[in-house]
């Protein structure tokens, strides 16, 4: 029986105790944030995790809404919205799959169903979304090993209560990705 672990302040993933690649950490290099000061990043980061935290409460019917701080509540808005107007039907909440074919591991935001179709989401609470999106979400499906999804897409809240479904469809994703993980395993043989 495969143990998965994942220490969520380290963002380390573990197999039986042996430590295995994330789909974030494989797609480092696609993501450039150099330019950006790092008290900017923070509080992005921070957004991000508190947005997270909220859409997964309320997926799980499980949101306290005194709860949801005034910068979360236009995106929570976004995400209610969209899963009103879809009338998406969540499969799967932050589910961690592990590759045991290419030895990584990861965790995906959602799995919903709409209109008999069922879509791999990242949420995403950015202006765009970001061209490692469509390898990260190939990475998933891969690992996830799911055939009943069949479409992946970036799930895009808006700080004004919108959201916008964005398909991830580019053949080229998984192929990206692959590369990411062969150059990871690349550099860690020459360590």
């Amino acid at each position: 029986m495969l143990d998965i672990t994942f220490d969520a302040p380290t963002h380390v993933y573990r197999l039986n105790g042996a430590r295995v690649p994330s789909v974030t950490q494989l797609l480092r290099p696609l993501i450039d944030l150099s330019g950006i000061p790092r008290d900017v990043l923070e509080a992005k980061r921070d957004l991000g995790q508190r947005i997270h935290a909220a859409c997964h409460y309320l997926s799980e019917n499980d949101l306290d809404p005194s709860s949801v701080e005034a910068d979360v509540e236009p995106y929570l808005d976004g995400f209610a919205r969209f899963l009103r107007e879809t009338r998406a039907r969540i499969v799967a909440n932050e589910q961690i799959v592990y590759s045991a074919q290419w030895g990584y591991a990861g965790q995906l935001d959602l799995i919903v169903e709409i209109e008999r179709t069922r879509w791999l989401l990242d949420i995403k609470s950015c202006v765009a979304v970001p061209m490692s999106a469509g390898p990260q979400t190939a990475g998933y499906h891969r690992a996830l090993g799911d055939p009943a999804v069949t479409r992946r897409g970036a799930l895009r809240l808006t700080p004004d209560g919108r959201y916008v479904l964005e398909p991830l469809d580019d053949p080229n994703d998984w192929a990206c990705f692959l590369a990411a993980l062969t150059l990871h395993r690349f550099k860690e043989s020459h360590k």
